[in-house]
This record gives C-alpha cells, sequence and structure tokens, in this order.
C-alpha cells in the first residue's frame, strides 16, 4: 500500500481516452513531504528539465531513458530551459532566490550551457520591478515573468532573450484585462485573465512575429472555486487544462459545444499531481 507520501512520474496521452502508466524516475525520488513542492519540471525538444530537493538538476528523455545531470549553481531557485540549433544545445535559465544586500534584496540570473557545461551569473532581476509569480516561462527562446512596476503598481511581463542573454522591452497587458497569471500553451505565450466588467475566464494568445498583440482564442464561464490551467491545444481545435482544485481532473474546452468536459484518465484515479508538463517523444539526446 503507498503511504501519503510516495511520489512517481506517469505518461499518458492527452486525448479523450487517455491511460496514465508509470515510469522510472531517472533519480531516486526524495520522498519526504517537503521535497514534493520543490519539484519542477520543464520541457523542450522531447527533453524535460527537472529539479528536485536538494538541488538536483536533471535532463531526461523519457522515451529513451537517458538522462543528464546537471551541477547545481546555487541553492534554489526557478528555471526553464531551451534548445537552440545554432549553438547544437541546450541553455537552462535560473532565477535565484532573494539575496540581501544591504537594504535591497537582489535575485540572481544565472545561465548553464550544455556545451560548456558551466553556470555563469550574468545580471539580477530589475530592481524597479516586483517578481510577481513562481515560475518563469519559456517561449520560443525568451524567458517570461509576470512582474509589477514599483513606481505604478501596474502587471506588466518582462522579457529576457535566452540567446542574447539579456532582457528586452516589456510586454504590456492591456489596461482592460484582469490578469490572472500566464502560461506557454503549444509554444505560445498565452495570457490568463477577465475583463473588468464580467467574471468569464478569458485566455489570450500572443503573435508575437506578428503585432505584439493579443488575440483572443476562447471564453469560458467557468463554475465556482474551479482553477484552471492550459496545457496544450488538442486535435479538434479545443484546448486541455488542469484542474486545481479538487481531486486531479483534466478538463478539455470543446470548441464546437464551447463547453468544458471532464477527461477520464485510467491509472491515476485517486491521486493527486503537482505538475503536468507536455512534451512530443523524439529520440533527441540530454547530451547535447
Amino acid at each position: 500500500m503507498k503511504n501519503q507520501f510516495d511520489y512517481y512520474h506517469y505518461t499518458m496521452e492527452l486525448d479523450s481516452n487517455s491511460i496514465a502508466s508509470p515510469v522510472e524516475s531517472p533519480v531516486p525520488i526524495d520522498q519526504s513531504p517537503m521535497a514534493f513542492p520543490n519539484i519542477q519540471c520543464f520541457s523542450c525538444n522531447g527533453i524535460l528539465l527537472i529539479t528536485y530537493a536538494n538541488d538536483i538538476i536533471i535532463m531526461w528523455n523519457p522515451a529513451t531513458r537517458e538522462s543528464r545531470r546537471i551541477p547545481p549553481s546555487k541553492s534554489g531557485g526557478l528555471y526553464n530551459f531551451c534548445y537552440f540549433p545554432r549553438i547544437e544545445g541546450y541553455k537552462i535559465f535560473r532565477l535565484g532566490p532573494v539575496v540581501f544586500n544591504g537594504d535591497k534584496d537582489e535575485m540572481d540570473i544565472d545561465i548553464f550551457s550544455t556545451k560548456s557545461n558551466k553556470w555563469k551569473t550574468v545580471g539580477i532581476f530589475p530592481p524597479n520591478y516586483y517578481f510577481e509569480d513562481s515560475r518563469v516561462y519559456m517561449a520560443d527562446g525568451i524567458v517570461y515573468m509576470m512582474a509589477e512596476r514599483k513606481e505604478s503598481e501596474n502587471c506588466t511581463i518582462l522579457r529576457f532573450c535566452l540567446e542574447k542573454e539579456e532582457f528586452q522591452e516589456e510586454l504590456l497587458i492591456p489596461n482592460t484585462i484582469s490578469p490572472r497569471g500566464i502560461d506557454v500553451v503549444g509554444e505560445k505565450l498565452c495570457l490568463i485573465g477577465s475583463l473588468e466588467d464580467n467574471d468569464k475566464i478569458r485566455v489570450y494568445c500572443l503573435y508575437m512575429k506578428k503585432t505584439n498583440s493579443w488575440n483572443e482564442i476562447l471564453a469560458i464561464q467557468l463554475p465556482f472555486k474551479i482553477c484552471l490551467k492550459p496545457l496544450s491545444f488538442i486535435k479538434d481545435g479545443g484546448i486541455m487544462f488542469q484542474n486545481y482544485m479538487s481531486k486531479y481532473v483534466f478538463k478539455a474546452y470543446n470548441s464546437t459545444t464551447h463547453k468544458l468536459e471532464k477527461v477520464n484518465v485510467a491509472g491515476i484515479e485517486g491521486l493527486h499531481f503537482i505538475q503536468v508538463v507536455t512534451y512530443v517523444e523524439t529520440l533527441s539526446s540530454p547530451f547535447l
């Protein structure tokens, strides 16, 4: 019988007839109750980046079971990563925890390159902003971070180019939208929010290469206390969501009926998941 602190990795297909299967972890998972909330998981190019407790960082291909252990930089932090064909390798982004420097609170920005197998510090989080999230997000080689301007208290999105290793112009949020957060769906940055005059949850998709404008792709009237995280676009044009509230379930937005439908996944009945990350199986190697 499993106790309440047994943790496992599962894989599944994102469709209406999903079956989840346990897969052996690339490293023994710390089973202590404090370790579970600290796990972070991201995907790129068929590779997963997983950070565990005790500063264990792993790049892993679940399809081939090949893994690579990354030397830690500093203790803790928020991570994400991306593959760059130009250098034929990966870069890992780390936003470090607060470091007390006199009367200023600083968050380091460190980058790891799989080519050099080394970390380097490239700067700090801009001091005129407050970091406003528990994650950093990656799309098309750009790191996105929810922030608040200190002088105006307005929400905005900071952009950091991982390839050039520098900040870019911030991404503005329309004044008419009350933001609830951002996420990446299908390699596109999405803004989750609502209009000020109603309670519908709306998902906006950003088309960076065209006009840097937000395009609304759906609006959902959610039941009370429903908290959804978009996971992936699905074949019929809808979106698969993770439901954080109650016991773990998936919800699919049906683009024909414009309704949320529960997705039953065999093999995970009664289980709770801290993170779900989508990836496409490939034979890519984490040793690039």
